[in-house]
């Protein structure tokens, strides 16, 4: 099973060899304690583990984690969101400026709807792209979240049930797919699990359960 910088192959019982930097293609196998491939399609579900097994290999959240430190604890840095604050006249609404430039894997843009088309891919159960098995997996972790809308193309407002400070940590587990690829394979999450898109570093080249 071979690999390009941006492709990853999901296949149980995958250990992880580093790939020197003027290499086109290796071999990666990476170990982890699962019966089987978790959820491919946005949020992964067998816990917290799956998130660096396939939620950010193939995604990114709004908000990252600082992982590439071992001397110091990690810190909240951006990730698909360049900036995020409290509003100061009321401490439950927060804005996301997100990244410009960013493409999904599918080659879509990556926007402000596209933010609100995953909210709603997890809280909205009469929209289209509702996913209970998804939102199973997130909802619990995001459980500050009243309300969301799109400001701009670049710009998203998250309303909070009550003033909570610790809301940009609930964010990390938010994952952002692409509606784009959603519609492309017939609105079946099922067939985006074996060609999802996302904007993360790896794209998944064939999923092998079990």
């Amino acid at each position: 099973m071979s690999v390009s910088r941006r492709t990853f192959i999901a296949a149980g019982a995958l250990a992880a060899l580093p790939i020197p930097a003027f290499a086109q293609e290796k071999v990666v196998r990476f170990g982890i304690s699962m019966a089987d491939v978790p959820l491919t399609t946005g949020q992964p579900d067998r816990g917290a583990g799956a998130y660096k097994f396939t939620g950010y290999t193939l995604y990114d959240p709004l908000v990252a984690w600082e992982m590439d430190i071992s001397d110091r604890p990690g810190k909240l840095i951006p990730g698909l969101a360049t900036e995020w604050k409290v509003n100061d006249a009321d401490k439950t609404l927060w804005t996301f400026k997100l990244r410009d430039g960013v493409k999904f894997h599918d080659g879509s843009g990556f926007n402000a709807d596209a933010v609100i088309w995953n909210f709603d891919k997890v809280f909205d159960t009469k929209a289209p792209q509702f996913d209970q098995r998804q939102a199973s997996q997130v909802r619990p972790r995001l459980p500050s979240v009243a309300s969301y809308r799109k400001i701009d193309d670049m710009t998203v407002e998250v309303k909070t049930k009550v003033v909570d400070a610790l809301f940009p940590y609930q964010m990390l587990w938010f994952l952002v797919s692409s509606p784009a690829q959603f519609e492309k394979l017939g609105q079946d999450w099922n067939k985006v699990a074996s060609e999802p898109s996302g904007t993360g570093p790896f794209k998944l080249a064939r999923r092998v359960p079990r």
